[in-house]
């Protein structure tokens, strides 16, 4: 069985702080201490995995963010084709 993908826990494996700020947006502390291909990886996965991000990183308090298998579980995140979607988004990726 194949491992899911959790693009928070990949991030924080990296030693980044990854949070929201006021107005929504993902603020990532500690990219320019990477090596530039461990930098590389970090911005891809946070423009693949923007809107499950955004998802994961909504929690009250940083030790209540919902892994990826907990937001597959809450009904909240669906895998089509492979692909992270929002169960009423018809197929639109997240």
């Amino acid at each position: 069985m194949r491992t899911l993908f959790d693009p928070l826990k990949f991030l924080q494996s990296l030693r980044l702080a990854v949070e929201l700020d006021s107005k929504g947006q993902i603020l990532v502390h500690g990219m320019r201490f990477l090596e530039p291909h461990k930098a590389k990886q970090a911005r891809n996965a946070l423009k693949i995995y923007d809107k499950l991000l955004r998802m994961q990183l909504d929690a009250p308090s940083k030790h209540m963010r919902p892994s990826v298998r907990k937001l597959l579980a809450l009904g909240k995140v669906e895998i089509r084709e492979g692909q992270y979607v929002l169960p009423e988004s018809h197929g639109l990726h997240l």
